[in-house]
């Protein structure tokens, strides 16, 4: 008997090396994805699974989905998210439905079928959502950022295309202003929307004020920084909305979020004035931005 357990003290312990070999690189790799430190991060993650995306359960490739597209990298991000879907049948992620992480991601053809499927597994998971309001809050957020998504896509790839240009900047204004309508409304109605009723939809309300005009940016960024103070939307969503509030006072923004077109003849843009240069990394960090290259650190 004592020959049988050493026997399989031994298998087991052979069984959990492969975990055990792993788990330092996830680790790191986890630490990397958090310092903004994308390529790096993916790197790991694909190490620690013998460089096969087939291998990853599900938290893991979307993480690395996050970084791939971080990279650049949107085609392996796509693989990514579908491995985390196919990993695991109950598996779901906000992040699919609503994050700027995967922006580009989300204009890929494969998404709406990602996106349909992850909304289903939330819907059966979240008993308590709202499923019909957050559904009126995504249409909200795909509509208002999708066309922009396109507009900054083929700005890179295909600046001389002034046909597709123009038709996604006029679907975009037209977007607008319905969207703007239909958030204030909600605010109005609702106040804040809670993620415990909507999940991460909420930020929708987000992406509208913030290109809302000063009166109305004025009059709802009470309600984002309770928001952002109780954790219910990314802090890095407020300091962008408390900097656009600075800027259009003309006053230096606090966070550095905030650009301007260096000269109206010129789509060049610059960083707007920064009010204390020194410490502004610090400050970022605070709210869960990435370090501005140039400034102290």
């Amino acid at each position: 008997m004592k020959t049988i357990r050493i026997m399989l003290l031994a298998v087991s312990f052979a069984l959990a090396l492969p975990i055990f070999a792993q788990s330092p690189s996830c680790f790191r790799a986890d630490s990397l994805l958090s310092e903004y430190k994308y390529a790096q991060a993916l790197d790991e993650y694909l190490a620690a699974h013998g460089n096969s995306i087939d291998m990853m359960k599900s938290g893991a490739a979307m993480d690395a989905a996050v970084a791939a597209a971080q990279c650049d990298k949107d085609s392996l991000a796509v693989e990514l998210v579908a491995q985390a879907l196919d990993a695991d049948p109950a598996f779901f992620d906000e992040r699919i439905s609503v994050t700027e992480l995967l922006q580009d991601c989300r204009l890929l053809p494969q998404w709406d079928a990602f996106q349909n499927e992850n909304e289903r597994r939330l819907a059966n998971a979240m008993t308590d959502y709202d499923i019909p309001l957050r559904n009126i809050l995504l249409d909200i957020y795909h509509t208002d950022q999708n066309p922009r998504g396109y507009l900054i896509t083929i700005s890179k790839t295909d600046p001389q295309n002034s046909e597709a240009l123009s038709r996604h900047w006029n679907e975009m204004q037209h977007n607008d202003s319905i969207n703007m309508r239909r958030t204030v409304e909600l605010l109005d109605k609702y106040g804040w929307i809670r993620k415990s009723k909507v999940g991460t939809a909420n930020q929708a309300l987000f992406f509208v004020i913030q290109h809302a005009s000063p009166d109305i940016i004025d009059k709802f960024i009470p309600l984002f920084e309770a928001a952002a103070k109780e954790n219910e939307i990314p802090k890095d969503l407020f300091a962008k909305m408390y900097d656009r509030q600075l800027l259009y006072s003309g006053k230096p923004q606090k966070y550095g979020t905030q650009k301007v077109r260096k000269d109206p003849s010129t789509k060049e843009m610059v960083l707007w004035k920064i009010e204390d240069p020194d410490n502004v990394n610090t400050l970022r960090k605070e709210m869960g931005l990435p370090p501005l290259e140039g400034f102290p650190q």
